[in-house]
């Protein structure tokens, strides 16, 4: 009995490599402006915006252990910025698949 090959049902994807690289790069400006400790204009350590330091303070009399809102105004400020960049790094990396594509 004898198998049968599928020669041409699995067509090789083309990547353009200077847009995937691209990409792949902004992507990685993306996870560093994220993991950046941010600072604040109080000595408490803030952390970055996606692992945020928490330290216990004291909110209206009562010890809460989580981040304080000066630290928290700061991480939320640099967010969007973090957020276009990535969205840019997986846009680039989707035209480096889709401009392949086009050319073969």
């Amino acid at each position: 009995m004898q198998l049968h090959q599928m020669g041409d049902s699995f067509a090789v994807m083309r990547i353009n490599g200077f847009l995937a690289v691209t990409g792949a790069l902004v992507l990685a400006l993306a996870l560093v402006l994220l993991l950046t400790p941010v600072s604040s204009t109080f000595a408490d350590p803030c952390g970055s915006v996606l692992v945020p330091t928490k330290v216990h303070y004291s909110d209206g009399g009562e010890m809460v252990h989580a981040n304080t809102p000066p630290c928290r105004d700061a991480r939320m400020a640099r967010l969007p910025a973090g957020l276009v960049v990535g969205v840019a790094g997986i846009a680039v990396g989707v035209a480096s698949v889709v401009s392949g594509r086009r050319r073969g």
